[in-house]
């Protein structure tokens, strides 16, 4: 049995409550895997089975694995695509603040221009930013309140689906079923796919140029 063979047997011994493990232990359930009968055996035991594969497929097809760790962008677009990518994940994160009590994040998130930059200054924003990490608590928090469905086993899959692409949003592109009611992270990945990394400061929405 392959090391790929082995841990998808651990994992459906773990979601079956045959064998106990910490969430960390499957966080490379995903890495580098292409085909879909691999994602059939990860989402079985879940609600929505179906639709986790799908969108797990849809995240795979934005990307790819090249000799990454981690899947990266498949198409990296043009300034303007990733800007009018990232006005359209802006409105929708406008419209979860404006249903979640946050007015004055709305009301930002609705106005702040769209501005590309390099790459170094992106990472130091996200680093850095009290904004953007007001942001990120924001949506975890929708997230996490919305979620039909509490388990080890959902902790288990969060950690393998943040290690897809090291990206927690991707992870709950896919998961969205479990949280129907919270955000519509489509956008996001729209985003991604065109290698558009993003960042909320004082005064602008980054995108990578």
């Amino acid at each position: 049995m392959g090391r790929m063979d082995d841990l998808i047997h651990q994992w459906r011994e773990f979601c079956a409550g045959r064998s106990e493990q910490d969430a960390w232990y499957f966080s490379g359930l995903l890495q580098g895997v292409t085909e879909a009968a691999v994602l059939t055996q990860v989402f079985a035991s879940f609600p929505h089975a179906d639709a986790l594969e799908a969108r797990a497929l849809d995240v795979l097809q934005a990307g790819r694995w090249g000799n990454h760790l981690y899947l990266q962008p498949s198409y990296e677009g043009h300034a303007q695509a990733r800007v009018d990518a990232a006005r359209a994940w802006l409105d929708e994160l406008a419209r979860v603040a404006g249903l979640n009590g946050e007015p004055a994040l709305q009301a930002t998130l609705l106005s702040v221009p769209v501005v590309s930059t390099s790459s170094d200054r992106l990472e130091a924003a996200r680093a850095m930013s009290a904004p953007s990490a007001y942001l990120h608590d924001v949506i975890c928090a929708v997230v996490r309140d919305a979620r039909t469905l509490d388990t080890v086993e959902v902790a288990a899959l969060d950690e393998a689906l943040y290690h897809l692409a090291s990206d927690l949003y991707l992870g709950w592109y896919i998961t969205q079923p479990l949280a129907p009611d919270a955000i519509d992270f489509a956008p996001y990945l729209t985003l991604w796919r065109l290698g558009g990394g993003s960042a909320l400061v004082e005064d602008a929405f980054l995108v990578q140029e």
